[in-house]
């Protein structure tokens, strides 16, 4: 549909879709905000490719595609594309969702713009919120700490932006487990307790990783075996805590990676946890940790302090 088949034969003829040479291709991209450029290889190859890449990114809503799916939907039947055409957008748009039907959705228009429906839960597009548009400063510091990301170690991020943030959550009693004695750590980097309003204590232990943890198929391959191994470990091995001079189970476990956890990644995962491991794994990547870390005024690790007009100048030093 994204190519355009008209005329060149194959298992699907959509007559109703514009034809899209090469430049036209990654204009459409470019539309949608997403960096992809055609390479000159064969276009439907090509565009398969892209689209398995933009559908294994971090859906905010279990429910719906990733944004960037989502965009790349309204794109193919914005009407724009389809004015000074004799090209039928109705007919497209049925097409389009009879393949959608496939996996529960449906495109439907709202004020002249589409709207992506998930027809078992009701969820669409327009419900997923994006939050308030980011200060100038708040922009300059979410980019400041990607760029801390880039270069952080594990014990960096774990020390240096983690711990912070956890303690800013609410979390109690932030430890981490240091690398000295591996052995030890029954694949825990770092555990914490949160007090409920009724005074009760869940216990919460956290994996951490650096970069990005990708799958590709169904077997448990690479780095998904080793964290998948980690996690099992970390939910079966009991915590001491010298406060409470006992050991607790941890109730809740976070995956949390510097980079992107793909949804496939996260699929593969929850899979091969059994159906109680799996309500208690919670995952967050690059994305959450950056929200969270401008949204609760976290400083960024060795940087100085930014103020509304972009100035990242130290402070004086002091004359004594």
């Amino acid at each position: 549909m994204i190519c355009g088949s008209h005329g060149t034969g194959g298992a699907y003829d959509w007559k109703d879709f514009p034809y899209r040479s090469s430049s036209y291709l990654t204009e459409f991209f470019r539309h949608c905000n997403l960096p992809y450029t055609h390479d000159g290889s064969t276009r439907k190859w090509w565009v398969s490719t892209v689209l398995e890449e933009i559908n294994e990114k971090t859906a905010p809503e279990p429910s719906l595609p990733p944004p960037e799916m989502i965009a790349v939907i309204q794109q193919l039947v914005d009407p724009m594309e389809y004015a000074g055409t004799d090209l039928n957008h109705e007919t497209a748009v049925a097409q389009l969702n009879k393949v959608l039907a496939k996996d529960g959705l449906q495109v439907t228009f709202v004020h002249s713009q589409a709207v992506i429906e998930n027809l078992n839960t009701q969820v669409t597009s327009r419900d997923r919120t994006t939050g308030r548009l980011l200060s100038r400063e708040e922009t300059l510091r979410r980019q400041a700490f990607e760029e801390f990301l880039n270069n952080a170690s594990e014990d960096e991020f774990t020390e240096e932006v983690l711990v912070r943030l956890f303690a800013q959550l609410g979390f109690e009693r932030v430890t981490v487990s240091g690398h000295q004695d591996r052995q030890l750590e029954f694949g825990k980097d770092m555990w914490m307790r949160y007090r409920l309003p009724t005074q009760h204590q869940l216990y919460v232990g956290v994996q951490v990783k650096i970069g990005r943890i990708h799958a590709s198929g169904s077997e448990l391959t690479g780095n998904i075996s080793g964290i998948l191994a980690q996690l099992l470990m970390l939910m079966t091995y009991p915590v001491f805590d010298p406060e409470t001079n006992s050991k607790h189970l941890f109730d809740h476990v976070f995956l949390v990676s510097s980079g992107e956890i793909t949804k496939q990644a996260r699929e593969l995962l929850s899979e091969f946890l059994d159906n109680a491991m799996r309500r208690n794994v919670l995952f967050m990547d690059r994305d959450d940790i950056l929200d969270l870390c401008v949204r609760f005024g976290l400083p960024v690790p060795g940087a100085p302090e930014i103020d509304e007009s972009g100035d990242t100048s130290e402070v004086d030093d002091l004359p004594f």
